[in-house]
């Protein structure tokens, strides 16, 4: 009897010893937190239409950048029937732009600038909708930061309207490399290409 309880208590023992360092592991993992923040926006853009579903009430268009788009269409919206599937389209939808990884400095952010020259993007960036930015302009007695993306065209101002988004601003310099995702929400307009 003496040897089982002493087996039963070493065995113990060796239980909770085998628990207690995976317990104290788990508490030392932080996981690092990423900065990020979120702008609304709206973009018109002339694209290919690839399917249109009046009864879904849903637009499946491939964006300038190459990403596949799949929307629901606002309804508002009454002229869905005017647009034919694989035809060339104006279409105005909401998204939401995420800036992150902000202030990236050191050979992340020189090969990033290098991604940015790139004409041909990754794929799967395009297909998630990542893409680099520059940081242009600070204004911040308006709040508000100027971007142009990596792959070229306008540079496009955002107001920093909330006190998160006022605080990103004087965490950033002109220069800086960001990295941004989209994500599409609707499609509020759309009219067959002129």
């Amino acid at each position: 009897m003496k040897l089982t309880a002493g087996l039963s208590l070493f065995a113990a023992v060796l239980a909770v010893g085998t628990v207690l360092p995976e317990r104290q592991a788990s508490a030392q993992v932080k996981p690092v937190p990423r900065e990020g923040v979120a702008f609304n926006d709206t973009v018109t853009q002339q694209v290919k239409i690839d399917m249109v579903d009046p009864e879904s009430r849903t637009v499946a268009f491939t964006s300038t950048a190459g990403q596949l788009v799949i929307l629901p269409v606002a309804d508002g919206v009454t002229n869905l029937s005017a647009i034919a599937d694989n035809s060339m389209a104006t279409v105005t939808y909401t998204e939401v732009i995420t800036m992150l990884n902000l202030r990236q400095k050191g050979p992340g952010s020189q090969e990033a600038r290098r991604d940015q020259m790139n004409k041909n993007p990754n794929p799967t960036d395009v297909e998630a909708g990542r893409f680099t930015l520059t940081v242009v302009g600070v204004d911040l007695t308006k709040n508000t930061v100027s971007v142009i993306d990596g792959r070229g065209g306008a540079v496009r101002t955002y107001a920093a309207n909330t006190i998160a988004k006022q605080d990103m601003l004087k965490k950033i310099k002109v220069g800086d490399v960001v990295i941004g995702m989209t994500t599409p929400l609707m499609v509020t307009a759309i009219a067959p290409a002129r």
